[in-house]
């Protein structure tokens, strides 16, 4: 884990700490998402504890995650979120590391641009397409083309998850981030990806700070760019505001 990350765990332990078994999921919501440095994610933790709860699981300060996205032999989920498209959605298998818990999810961007997540859990990723529970998920979610999907890319990140002391918001950070593809392997660097969920769009003390510190949202997916990152041969044009503040990243970092 690189100096600025080791900081970000560092800082962690001044928050007060909620189990994630006794919180909310906010499956359906608004959310915003930043791109920093881990030296500015590890600023804005440093202000943070006494608005948010950290949430853990078992103990641990941040997971590790491992997500593998499922797509058709025509990328049709990349280009859907390319053009902008609404209604969409993106297939994937999420599994927590440290625990070994499999979820299959499907997560929706409405025509009101707001997230929906739903998911099943999984006893196992073998022949997923095959298990009868699992066709049965998708079906009622209007899912039918499983006979299309392969996966098309494994990332590995850990996550830091803080909850708003009183109202329904959280704030995920994910960093030390990898894309694979079966064939290529790719490392983001000294770069976090930053989201922020909300019940209903509103004012905040972590946007607040986000705006103090010229930050503001973006279009961002880690299936979207982790595809661009081992294959640039894919249309990207409606990417590159995404692209450039990556690339204005990694060179500031140099």
């Amino acid at each position: 884990m690189l100096s600025s990350f080791i900081h970000m765990k560092d800082v962690l332990i001044n928050y007060n700490q909620v189990d994630l078994d006794n919180t909310l999921l906010l499956m359906n919501r608004v959310d915003f998402k930043f791109i920093l440095t881990g030296k500015e994610a590890a600023q804005l933790l440093n202000i943070l504890d006494k608005e948010y709860d950290l949430i853990t699981k078992e103990g641990h300060l941040f997971r590790y995650y491992e997500t593998a996205y499922f797509d058709t032999a025509k990328s049709d989920a990349f280009y859907m979120h390319h053009k902008g498209k609404l209604p969409r959605y993106k297939i994937r298998t999420r599994t927590y590391l440290d625990t070994n818990d499999q979820f299959l999810e499907i997560k929706y961007k409405n025509n009101r641009s707001r997230t929906e997540k739903c998911r099943l859990k999984l006893s196992s990723s073998e022949h997923l397409f095959e298990q009868s529970e699992v066709v049965t998920f998708l079906t009622e979610h209007n899912i039918y083309n499983t006979n299309e999907l392969k996966e098309a890319l494994l990332v590995k990140y850990k996550r830091i998850t803080l909850k708003h002391k009183k109202f329904d918001e959280r704030v995920t950070l994910d960093f030390d981030m990898s894309f694979s593809n079966g064939l290529k392997n790719t490392l983001l660097g000294e770069v976090v990806f930053m989201e922020v969920k909300q019940e209903k769009s509103m004012k905040s003390p972590v946007t607040i700070a986000l705006k103090a510190m010229n930050k503001y949202p973006v279009s961002l997916s880690k299936y979207c760019y982790g595809l661009l990152s081992l294959d640039s041969s894919l249309k990207h044009n409606n990417f590159n505001p995404l692209l450039k503040s990556l690339n204005k990243i990694n060179a500031s970092l140099c």
